[in-house]
């Protein structure tokens, strides 16, 4: 559903921004930069890998090993780069830069994947949290539809922190209540691929306005949920799968 509605807002703003009334013939290529507003939609899929008992060893999950977290929120960034015009003026190729803003987090509130469950856990809970800040480098491929109105897509690669956090409170059986709250934290900087397509439409020969959707996957992030410590906790090793989808709109000044 959140696909089908990023879908339509997304053709919805590429048909206004191809629907602007042109103007005389210009030039996209150079240098440019500009500004982003738009939605982002972030997926953060759990799954407990192996499951341990104090000692170390591998037993069966306690629990359902799987979870669905997801989260939603305003973007803003800042983005630069570079078009090659080829093809006698109809063809464009481009590398750009952006730095992209958004918070994403959710939660397992009651139980951590596969282990315990929710009535004998009632306050142990495990956290997934995104960094605010995503960096990425695309390459695009447009073709001008008009002398102002560019259709494009693009490749790329985008960087994007992860955080998670297991809460073991002394009241479950999954940790020892003598050793009190545990609480473990693991993060990583992940890597991902990006694709995306847009159109772009030239109001001057130096402003530009923009309509994106773009599709990031960050693959698997692999970590210790909970380490196995004799007498103290079981254990679990986990992965989170990271996608998330944007769509923005942004005006860029061409030098």
């Amino acid at each position: 559903m959140k696909n089908l509605h990023l879908l339509a807002m997304t053709g919805a703003l590429s048909l206004a921004v191809l629907s602007t009334p042109a103007l005389a013939e210009t030039n996209p290529g150079g240098f440019y930069a500009g500004v982003s507003l738009g939605y982002q939609s972030t997926d953060m899929d759990w799954k407990t890998e192996r499951t341990f008992e104090p000692n170390g060893n591998l037993i069966a999950p306690f629990s359902d090993p799987t979870e669905s977290l997801d989260d939603s929120d305003t973007s803003y960034g800042l983005f630069t780069g570079y078009n090659w015009v080829v093809g006698q003026g109809k063809w464009v190729l481009g590398a750009e830069f952006s730095a992209l803003m958004s918070d994403a987090s959710d939660e397992i509130r009651n139980r951590i994947p596969g282990l315990g469950d929710p009535d004998s856990n009632p306050t142990s809970f495990s956290e997934v949290e995104t960094d605010d800040l995503a960096l990425g480098l695309s390459f695009r491929g447009g073709y001008m539809v008009n002398n102002n109105t560019m259709v494009y897509s693009s490749l790329g690669v985008s960087q994007l922190e992860v955080e998670t956090t297991s809460t073991c409170p002394a009241d479950t059986n999954v940790c020892n209540p003598a050793d009190g709250l545990q609480r473990f934290s693991d993060d990583e900087r992940m890597t991902g691929w990006t694709l995306g397509f847009g159109a772009e439409h030239f109001l001057s020969d130096n402003l530009v306005l923009r309509a994106e959707y773009r599709h990031a996957d960050y693959g698997d992030f692999d970590f210790t949920a909970i380490p196995a410590q004799s007498g103290s906790s079981f254990g679990a090793d986990a992965t989170i799968e990271v996608v998330r989808q944007t769509l923005e709109v942004g005006a860029a000044y061409k030098f």
